[in-house]
């Protein structure tokens, strides 16, 4: 038996279990890429800015990266099953809050509790990875990378229609009510070993929260002493952790593993490009083009179709080739496909931003599954759980910060011209940056399968 498959602490039935799995990860995706076509109408709701109304989903993006590398820890503490059941629970309780919130305030909080519960995706990921074995992961990751774009490509579309038909609210009732029937299948199809041992880093924790809040508060509200401070807290936690090592809350020390640096930074770079979009596009086509929520959703839709298409050959290929020329070649076609939204403006033809959408979402899908590829590849298995967690923690990060910068733009000069493109001349920027960062890649082929 392969020795990745022993490490494998679920149910053999993999299909049924990856099922379970994967619709858990997706519903946390559906709530993201939701969020940013509601959002008008969640402002327009409680009478606040569009900038002000993005604290919702500053504070789940924020709070999911912290609340990553805790689920780590869990997972090896608790086992993976018992985190699993957990992160999906905390979900639910904050997509209720958000439904029932009488205020903008609350409605923050509710997200931040939905943020605690981002370890789902790490947790899934995790797991199927292991499952996989090291010579069918780039297979695996292109398969639940694939099913994952269904959120990119109904979320957009399901918040709008949700939006016009039943209100924003709506929007997480639907998310609980599906939510609720996973977490009854997980009961039944996720099981787990006995837990092991091991303190959780609570110094560690508080370090890496208090510098993720300073630096996004200071790039939020433009504060500089808070960004610094921020950024000083984060290398006292880098500082930490070497220190600690395998018992810190995120072990930095795997930065040291050749092949594992550049992986990272793309997927942070990834989230800094794709986040941005859902939240400023939808909002751009509502308040500026004087579209409908459900017609905002729409034009996005395109984008999802191209990663549903290309993620599980990217996949795939990725088992058979160097990750490498995969990430570069479609982080310079999503660069093309922004460079032509960036020129043609807010005055774009409807059907052509459709098919530059549909490139972009081709040039972006085939750069997640081969990058993921390329990161557990080059490690060994024991690093694995560690890997991921810094992986999610690094790609939230960057959606967050990007956000962040979005938001300051927009809140402090309105949808100019100027502004109004920026969700694709920083995307552009980003896209060129990611093929940059893949010429680092560790190249070499697959190992050869072995035979159980």
């Amino acid at each position: 038996m392969n020795s990745d498959q022993r490490t494998y602490e679920f149910t053999p039935r993999l299909p049924l279990l990856a099922s379970v799995l994967v619709a858990g990860g997706l519903l946390a995706l559906l709530g993201t890429t939701m969020t940013g076509v509601t959002l008008p109408a969640i402002s327009g709701e409680f009478g606040v800015t569009v900038a002000s109304g993005q604290a919702v989903t500053t504070a789940y993006l924020l709070v999911s990266a912290i609340s990553i590398p805790v689920g780590g820890w869990a997972s090896v503490r608790f086992g993976l099953r018992r985190t699993w059941l957990v992160s999906l629970s905390l979900f639910l309780v904050g997509a209720a809050g958000s439904a029932l919130a009488p205020s903008l305030g609350w409605l923050v909080v509710a997200r931040a509790v939905q943020g605690a519960g981002g370890a789902l995706e790490p947790v899934m990921l995790s797991a199927l990875a292991q499952a996989a074995g090291r010579d069918r992961v780039g297979r695996m990751m292109g398969v639940v990378s694939a099913v994952m774009a269904i959120g990119p490509l109904a979320g957009p579309f399901l918040g709008g229609a949700l939006v016009a038909t039943s209100g924003w609210r709506s929007s997480f009732w639907v998310v609980l009510g599906a939510g609720v029937l996973v977490l009854l299948a997980s009961f039944v199809v996720v099981r787990g070993r006995e837990p092991g041992t091991g303190r959780l880093d609570l110094v560690g924790l508080l370090l890496l929260s208090v510098g993720l809040v300073g630096v996004l508060h200071g790039i939020t509200v433009r504060f500089l002493p808070t960004l610094v401070v921020g950024v000083l807290v984060l290398a006292v936690f880098v500082w930490w952790s070497l220190r600690r090592r395998s018992s810190a809350i995120v072990d930095v020390s795997v930065f040291r593993q050749r092949g594992f640096t550049a992986p990272v930074v793309v997927m942070a770079l990834v989230g800094a490009a794709v986040y941005p979009v859902f939240f400023a596009v939808p909002q751009y086509f509502q308040d500026v083009a004087g579209l409908s929520a459900l017609t905002a959703g729409l034009l996005l839709i395109p984008y999802g179709v191209g990663t549903l298409v290309v993620m599980p050959i990217a996949g795939a290929l990725a088992d058979r080739m160097d990750p490498r020329a995969l990430v570069i070649s479609g982080a310079l076609l999503a660069a093309a496909g922004f460079g032509i939204l960036l020129i043609g403006g807010p005055g774009l033809p409807v059907v052509v931003f459709v098919v530059v959408d549909l490139v972009v979402g081709l040039g972006l899908g085939a750069v997640a599954s081969p990058t993921v590829t390329a990161m557990y590849r080059s490690l060994p298995a024991e690093s694995a759980p560690t890997a991921g967690t810094i992986l999610f923690v690094m790609n939230q990060l960057g959606g967050a910060i990007g956000v962040a910068v979005l938001v300051l733009v927009i809140g402090s000069a309105g949808w100019t011209t100027t502004v109004a493109a920026m969700p694709f001349w920083m995307p552009l920027v980003v896209a060129v940056a990611i093929a940059l960062v893949a010429t680092r890649f560790r190249g070499g082929r697959p190992l050869p399968a072995e035979v159980d």
